[in-house]
């Protein structure tokens, strides 16, 4: 008789966790979804949003290169559509800085009431002696979204370095009751949540003063991602919207706010230590 001597080796990770709290109760309809990622004020931070339909009480991403050993924590805020529901999400961010440069992370998002599928997006390179390659688009709705599924593959073969979608989302997002702005959030997640997407506001954004995409999406900046500018490799990334020109029964305040704003933005980029091209 052979006697069998099975040695387990148990290796521990020491991770730069923060304490977890314990469900305080029965949390329903609190999975993460709509995930995706922007640019931070720094293009080695990236911002995790997620969506929850109820209060998680915390907002955690897990995150490292290759295994998940790292975690950071965010917070959450409300959004209440101005539809006739006056339907209420819970919009989460978390911020992970000083990331490491043109490294692949892989993370997830969530709470204690539960987490996503692990995803995965890459930083891009630093400096500026490298070619930025962007997919570029607009007008893209729930329905129809025909480029979609070419965009998801180009994507997953490393194709791009980021998504800048400038304008007119879902059709529209606030659409009954803003469940079509859930629906295309939720369409886009397998190429936003692998991607920095970079937004603009289009015309189709402009119900109840822009609040879906306001509260929808973190772009860099104090200015609810209205408009915001990034540096990436040799571009300096400029993102402003003309709407604020047709509607201006919501003041005038925000067309001057982004006229000086951009006016400070060109003249920064233009000094001769920052000799990046603009577009």
């Amino acid at each position: 008789m052979k006697l069998l001597i099975f040695v387990v080796v148990i290796t521990l990770s020491k991770a730069n966790k923060t304490p977890r709290v314990s469900p305080g109760y029965d949390c329903d309809y609190c999975q993460p979804e709509q995930i995706h990622i922007s640019f931070g004020s720094k293009t080695n931070d990236i911002v995790v949003t997620w969506t929850t339909f109820n209060d998680t009480q915390e907002s955690r991403v897990q995150y490292g290169v290759g295994v998940m050993d790292q975690e950071a924590v965010g917070s959450s805020t409300v959004f209440t559509d101005g539809g006739r529901r006056k339907r209420n999400m819970w919009i989460h961010r978390v911020l992970l800085k000083d990331l490491n440069f043109n490294t692949k992370y892989v993370y997830h998002a969530g709470s204690v009431y539960g987490w996503s599928e692990q995803l995965s997006f890459k930083t891009p390179p630093q400096g500026e002696d490298w070619v930025v390659r962007a997919a570029v688009y607009g007008d893209m709705g729930s329905k129809n979204a025909h480029s979609l599924s070419y965009l998801q593959d180009e994507a997953e073969r490393g194709h791009f370095d980021l998504i800048l979608h400038v304008g007119d989302f879902a059709y529209d997002m606030d659409t009954d009751d803003a469940l079509v702005g859930d629906e295309f959030m939720r369409q886009i997640q397998p190429l936003a949540a692998g991607l920095p997407y970079m937004t603009c506001p289009g015309n189709h954004e402009s119900k109840y003063n822009f609040s879906n995409y306001r509260n929808r999406f973190s772009m860099p900046g104090d200015s609810e991602s209205m408009f915001y500018s990034f540096d990436l490799g040799p571009v300096h990334f400029v993102s402003i919207s003309t709407e604020f020109y047709y509607f201006l029964n919501y003041g005038f305040k925000m067309v001057a706010n982004q006229f000086y704003w951009l006016e400070e933005d060109l003249r920064k980029a233009n000094e001769p230590e920052n000799r990046q091209d603009i577009l």
